[in-house]
């Protein structure tokens, strides 16, 4: 009984994992969690503050041993043993060194430097948000071309019944064998259509599985949830604000902006010269045998006062101030253009929705009844099937560009509303 047991466990849990289905938001937390670009930025993150770490330290102190001498001569003194019997001409002078950096030059940078972990940090958000985006895409072209390949599946059907009942009656010559080519030419174009929505869905497909890192998802698990066309009413008042706040290209040319004006700030302290304190130890060398002394050095700023670098800084920050105003402008427009897009495709699309897609789908059967009864001609039985697949393949597609347009609303945003 034990083994009966275990055996139905387990086909259940088979069938329930063949049964799992992803929604588009399950695919998205999948692409977060695997993705293995994402996981790579996050390693530039991660350098960047290791380089921050870097600028808070101080230089390294410098030492340095000079007037060491290997060999005496007459003139030489007689000194106290430097350790044992060993010496008593011997001469030595010691240096240390400690290089101070003065007009806060040391923090400017590690300023500077945070704003390029900041620059890490909105690059790893921009791919984020290009990768949910690319999966948007992927996600609603998988869908438009499922839902054209459900169609052409209906057509190919009906020509297929067609097809059958003609060559019978072209077989025996109750009608034309023109017209039994005619809706064999048919079926044959609509199954080529079918073939390379196929080999389109799987690309689609494939693009999915790239992005999630999930090559076990199949056709079957995709779910195909209900297309609401409400949308509109999801876009926010503030909508322009959250743009400002959030757009990661204007982010990023803000920081640009910061960037340069931090640099500006660093070439204008390097007009104070740097101070180096030094200690020194002289044995033999002076008038005491052993001398110890301090001193100080520094740059005399008569030739350098570092203009051209402070001029270039100037010239890059007015650079990177100007380019933020061409930005605004532009998402501005891009803006005022994705609401008038998805409001034009909603209104055009709830138009659509006055004839019903299932009274579409009668209307065939009562035009394969005219048929029949030889009510209607095969060529306008033709016409009328080619215009209803037109109808519903331009639905399909003004669907997707509605939901892309949204989706592109959002990742301009940087919001999910």
């Amino acid at each position: 009984m034990k083994i009966y047991w275990f055996i139905g466990v387990l086909l259940l849990t088979v069938g329930q994992s063949r049964a799992q289905t992803y929604t588009l938001h399950e695919l998205k937390d999948m692409l977060l969690q695997h993705n293995g670009q994402l996981i790579a930025q996050k390693y530039q993150i991660a350098a960047s503050d290791a380089l921050i770490v870097q600028e808070k330290l101080w230089s390294n102190p410098t030492l340095s041993i000079s007037e060491v001498n290997l060999w005496k001569n007459g003139t030489s003194e007689t000194l106290p043993y430097l350790f044992g019997k060993y010496g008593q001409q011997q001469q030595v002078a010691v240096e240390l060194e400690q290089l101070i950096e003065t007009a806060g030059k040391r923090q400017k940078r590690v300023h500077l430097q945070s704003l390029e972990k900041k620059d890490a940090l909105l690059e790893y958000e921009e791919l984020l948000r290009q990768l949910q985006f690319e999966l948007d895409e992927a996600y609603w072209n998988y869908r438009g071309v499922s839902r054209k390949e459900a169609l052409l599946d209906t057509i190919v059907n009906l020509y297929q019944n067609l097809e059958q009942q003609y060559k019978r009656q072209s077989d025996l010559n109750n009608i034309p064998k023109s017209d039994y080519l005619r809706i064999q030419s048919a079926l044959m174009n609509f199954e080529k259509d079918r073939v390379e929505l196929y080999a389109d869905k799987n690309n689609w497909l494939t693009k999915i599985k790239i992005l999630t890192q999930q090559e076990a998802i199949e056709n079957l698990q995709i779910e195909q949830a209900d297309i609401r066309l409400d949308l509109t009413q999801k876009i926010p008042l503030d909508i322009e604000d959250q743009l400002w706040d959030q757009n990661i290209g204007y982010q990023k040319q803000i920081n640009e902006r910061d960037k340069a004006q931090q640099q500006l700030r660093i070439e204008k302290a390097e007009k104070t010269p740097n101070l180096t304190f030094q200690l020194s130890y002289d044995r033999g060398g002076n008038i005491m045998r052993d001398f110890v002394g301090v001193g100080l050095s520094m740059d005399l700023p008569i030739w350098n006062r570092n203009k051209g670098n402070i001029k270039a800084a100037e010239s890059r920050t007015k650079h990177a101030e100007s380019e933020q105003q061409v930005l605004l402008h532009q998402l501005k427009g891009q803006l005022q253009d994705l609401k008038y897009q998805v409001q034009l495709y909603e209104a055009t699309l709830l138009k659509s929705q006055q004839i019903a897609s299932e009274e579409r789908k009668a209307m065939i059967a009562n035009y394969q009844k005219h048929l029949q009864k030889k009510q209607i001609t095969l060529l306008e039985f033709i016409d009328f099937i080619e215009a209803y697949q037109e109808t519903e393949t331009g639905i399909v597609d003004m669907t997707l560009s509605y939901q892309l347009a949204f989706a592109q609303l959002q990742y301009l945003t940087g919001q999910k509303f």
